[in-house]
């Protein structure tokens, strides 16, 4: 097998590129999702690559602009020519697990990186104030993290640790349990009759 130095993604199949991306190291996997050709199969390859704990949010970013949305930002979905959709689509998702907090920030900072996240939310700031946005809107608290090194700049948005033993079962009702809304109470079920 090729070191990740040299892997060539312009040949093999997408079963032949996922095999290697799932036989790397953990360590080697966000440099390898990092040097991924998106020309060659970028929605089973890095689909599955991105939906790994293991890669962080700094690397998320790089990966979600290898994928240049730039191209695509502005058209509807039915505008992408049929060959790019696999790409946007995969844009779609790390898009959606960037803004949903699923990768954890790293602490090291990629100034190449930096510049084009600072180009990339300055454009958004421009669209909001404009009125418009494009495709891919990216969580600006979110990436926030990755210019403060981990930190989240916002201590009043800080995410709390997932809840653990007695506590988990408190949460999942909270979130279960419907709540009153507008000062009114949900009317409780009758026996047999479900909500």
């Amino acid at each position: 097998m090729q070191t990740m130095a040299r892997q060539n993604w312009g040949i093999g199949t997408s079963e032949g590129h996922t095999a290697i991306m799932r036989n790397a190291a953990l360590a080697d996997l966000a440099a390898l999702a990092r040097s991924y050709d998106w020309s060659a199969h970028p929605e089973p390859v890095l689909g599955w690559v991105m939906a790994q704990t293991c890669i962080d949010l700094g690397n998320a970013v790089t990966v979600f602009f290898g994928g240049e949305p730039e191209r695509f930002n502005y058209l509807s979905k039915r505008e992408v020519p049929r060959c790019y959709v696999p790409g946007a689509r995969l844009l779609d998702n790390i898009c959606l697990r960037i803004n949903c907090g699923f990768y954890l920030p790293d602490a090291q900072g990629d100034a190449a990186r930096m510049v084009r996240l600072a180009n990339w939310t300055a454009a958004q700031k421009a669209d909001r104030g404009q009125g418009t946005s494009g495709r891919w809107v990216l969580d600006e608290d979110i990436v926030a993290r990755l210019a403060a090194g981990g930190v989240c700049p916002h201590p009043a948005k800080r995410i709390r640790p997932a809840p653990q033993g007695a506590m988990l079962h408190v949460r999942l009702r909270a979130l279960l349990v419907p709540r009153a809304v507008g000062g009114m109470r949900p009317a409780p079920c009758r026996p047999g009759e479900r909500g």
